[in-house]
């Protein structure tokens, strides 16, 4: 797959496939890759590429040789150029120049080099790239500086052809490369894009014996674009169901993706629900519906929703067992904490401890959200009443006994000195680095502003977790209105960084009380002197692309080092849902709209919610549940998506 990056203060994506012309023989030689829509199949046969040795170059004298034997192509690398060989056809590139219309600035020949199975030649401000994965080989080019000041004409990228294939122009697009004996090599799927995602006009000439790609690029837009994002999987249970509602909530942990589906039929147990382990492979992430481990719970009830909120911190995994709705069929609420066994996850219904509240109520919606960080677990019960004032909410905390978990009541209860009726404090939003707690309370009024919403911050004193009202800090937003619903983050994941010095906290502004924009996240940075009550962020997230009622902010998530963001729009196009990828810049967090990815289904579907039951992310991978996507004729089973860079 021919993929031509242009970067620098902007970026242009071309991607075109270099593979085996497709005979009856060879149509599924991508081993399912091919399946995809044609701008992801680069990205995820280079990622496949990049982990099976089989597609890696190997050193020879004068450059490096790799072999596609999916695609029955061998490649030779040397400083003139890339020759391809598919039995006795040949076909030759090597770059000449690159510039503005036919105003093009010649490069020289380059040694290439190698790392698996990407191979770069580095021409100052120009480094031309391949990638070698199962549907192709992959070309690309990164530019440092646009070529030229005046755009007036098409960005061009000069190739010299050579061999005994001949190219025929399909479309403006693509190339068939045959000879007499018919068609061998296919060079397609040509797209640009700039640095948001904007479509750009790109096509392909030739004449004689040159190859030009070209791209529009006058209305391009120019940040730095780090590397992109692309859909490593998509898991979903082989022994799903129609309405499981699978990606309900979502969360990962270094390999370890935990997906619960609250709607699935535990034995004869209707909704009883149930959370689906998926470990990454040796040879990486890669779809499937063959789940690694299934968690139940014994004792469990018809309508408990287990699995409409988890957590994961390493070894361990805590499930909220309440409808995200609030309503528990378990009375107050329960939550499960299950520890990895030696030998790895296995299906079990035998948790280490069921979490309660020692003043539990019926309508509290314990399990509602959940957290877990080390040795620490919160729990959100965002329905309870406090002192009087129904459905201000708590937050109750769990620390781990000396001896490991066990079944138990509460370490400590957490509220808002100034709660009021309906805060909902804990609602869908809550994380812990142990040490400090991140509490939104999104239905809660500020100043005249009905459900403007409110973020708490308590940190934990230091002869441990006691009850208390008294928060260390309030965060609301300077710019927030009426129906903002501030304080959304994950139904269980991180929202504040592991310093405990970056929080995200999400805004989805609907349309009860008369904000009704797309949504917002705000980044709030720890002040040098600590925490303290402000409305003053430090930056304001949106999506250039937002569109009202999108619901951006309804779910959020901070990488560990406080360096990537990723924001769930769980409502954008007709609720087949997106998450944007923000990174941080080299001055530190700033207010735009400008993402660095928009992660979406390759087989996205209307009403599939993408992101509402979150997007986490731990380091460099992010997962995502849809838990309205239809597999097979089951409507509503519900799917989960892991993508990298």
């Amino acid at each position: 797959m021919t993929k031509i990056q242009i970067k620098t203060l902007f970026t242009v994506v071309m991607l075109a496939c270099v593979s085996s012309y497709a005979s009856p023989a060879n149509q599924h030689s991508g081993a399912g890759v091919s399946s995809l829509p044609a701008a992801t199949q680069s990205s995820v046969s280079a990622a496949l590429g990049r982990d099976i040795s089989e597609y890696h170059a190997q050193a020879t004298i004068g450059g490096f040789n790799v072999q596609n034997l999916r695609q029955k192509l061998a490649v030779h690398f040397t400083a003139e150029g890339v020759t391809l060989r598919k039995g006795k056809s040949t076909w030759g590139l090597a770059l000449r120049g690159y510039g503005y219309g036919d105003d093009l600035k010649l490069v020289g020949a380059e040694s290439p080099r190698a790392s698996l199975n990407r191979i770069e030649y580095r021409r100052g401000p120009l480094t031309e790239w391949y990638l070698n994965g199962p549907v192709g080989l992959e070309q690309g080019f990164t530019l440092s500086e646009p070529p030229a000041h005046v755009r007036a004409q098409p960005l061009t990228i000069e190739l010299a052809l050579s061999g005994n294939l001949k190219p025929t122009v399909q479309s403006g697009k693509s190339l068939t490369l045959g000879n007499s004996e018919g068609p061998a090599l296919k060079y397609a799927g040509l797209t640009a894009q700039d640095a948001n995602g904007q479509a750009l006009r790109a096509w392909v000439e030739v004449q004689g014996d040159r190859l030009l790609l070209k791209v529009e690029d006058s209305i391009a837009v120019y940040p730095l674009v780090i590397d992109p994002w692309v859909q490593l999987a998509e898991l979903t249970a082989s022994d799903g169901a129609a309405s499981d509602l699978l990606g309900s909530a979502t969360d990962v942990s270094g390999n370890t993706v935990v997906v619960g589906a609250p709607n699935a039929t535990v034995g004869s147990n209707a909704g009883q629900g149930a959370v689906y382990i998926f470990v990454k492979p040796e040879n990486g992430w890669q779809t499937t519906s063959n789940f690694t481990a299934k968690l139940t719970a014994s004792g469990g009830l018809g309508g408990d929703a287990f699995g409409s909120a988890v957590s994961i911190s390493g070894s361990t995994i805590v499930v909220g067992a309440c409808s995200q709705s609030g309503v528990c069929n378990n009375g107050p609420g329960k939550t499960y904490v299950y520890v990895e066994p030696p030998s790895g996850w296995v299906t079990t219904s035998a948790f280490n401890a069921e979490l309660t509240a020692s003043d539990g109520q019926a309508t509290d919606a314990f399990g509602n959200a959940v957290t877990v960080a080390g040795k620490t677990v919160l729990v959100a019960a965002p329905g309870a009443t406090i002192g009087g004032n129904a459905g201000q909410g708590g937050v109750y905390v769990f620390v781990e006994p000396k001896g490991g978990w066990k079944s138990m009541t509460q370490t400590a209860k957490l509220t808002a000195s100034d709660g009021q009726a309906g805060d909902n404090f804990g609602f869908g939003s809550l994380n812990s680095m142990g040490s400090i707690a991140l509490v939104g309370a999104p239905f809660a009024t500020v100043g005249a502003n009905s459900q403007q919403g409110k973020a708490y911050i308590f940190l934990k004193p230091a002869k441990g977790w006691k009850s208390t009202s008294a928060f260390n800090a309030e965060l609301t937003a300077s710019d927030g209105e009426a129906g903002d619903f501030f304080g959304f983050c994950n139904f269980g994941g991180g929202c504040i960084s592991a310093n405990g010095k970056t929080a995200i906290i999400g805004a989805p502004q609907g349309d009860c009380c008369g904000s009704t924009g797309p949504g917002k996240a705000y980044v709030f940075i720890e002040p040098g002197a600590g925490w303290v009550t402000t409305s003053q962020f430090t930056a304001e997230l949106t999506a250039s692309d937002g569109a009202t009622g999108d619901n951006f902010g309804f779910s959020a998530a901070i990488s560990a080092n406080g360096s990537t963001v990723v924001i769930g729009a769980e409502a954008a196009n007709r609720s087949q849902g997106a998450a944007y990828v923000f990174a941080k810049p080299k001055s530190g967090w700033e207010t735009t709209s400008k993402f660095e990815a928009k992660l979406t289904a390759s087989d996205g579907q209307p009403y599939s919610f993408f992101s509402y039951g979150g997007a986490a992310i731990s380091g460099k991978t992010v997962a995502v549940g849809a838990a309205g996507t239809g597999v097979g004729s089951n409507a509503d089973q519900g799917a989960a998506y892991v993508f990298g860079p």
